[in-house]
């Protein structure tokens, strides 16, 4: 189990500021992504208050791509998932930028304090 809570992603937010938590879901479909991890609350409260959900804009379209932005135009939906060096989810996947259009949350049982969030959104055809 205790590698099981091991944290090995990084979300940034806000420039560098960043919130870890343990990855149990990361799925890219199309320009899609979803991610399912689970932060400490005070983590939570910090990513949430720092994001607009929804703030996204599909660009334009080229060639069947679309383009999203952060149409907060300040940065402030734009997240940098991170996997840890060193883990399972670092040799899995890669750093990416996504846009979020949603974020829910639910108390997990067990280990006090723990939140378990889904974030849905685009992936940006920004580079790192």
């Amino acid at each position: 189990m205790g590698d099981f809570l091991k944290q090995d992603l990084f979300i940034y937010f806000s420039g560098n500021t960043y919130v870890s938590g343990m990855c149990s879901r990361w799925d890219v479909q199309d320009y899609n992504v979803i991610i399912e991890t689970w932060l400490k609350k005070r983590s939570f409260n910090d990513l949430n208050d720092n994001i607009r959900p929804g703030a996204t804009r599909e660009l334009y379209k080229i060639l069947g791509k679309p383009k999203f932005v952060d149409s907060s135009w300040q940065g402030k939906n734009t997240l940098r998932l991170s996997p840890v060096a060193g883990t399972k989810l670092y040799k899995m996947r890669r750093q990416a930028l996504i846009f979020p259009k949603s974020i829910t949350s639910q108390p997990v049982n067990g280990p006090s304090g723990w939140i378990q969030i889904k974030i849905e959104g685009y992936t940006s055809s920004n580079s790192l």
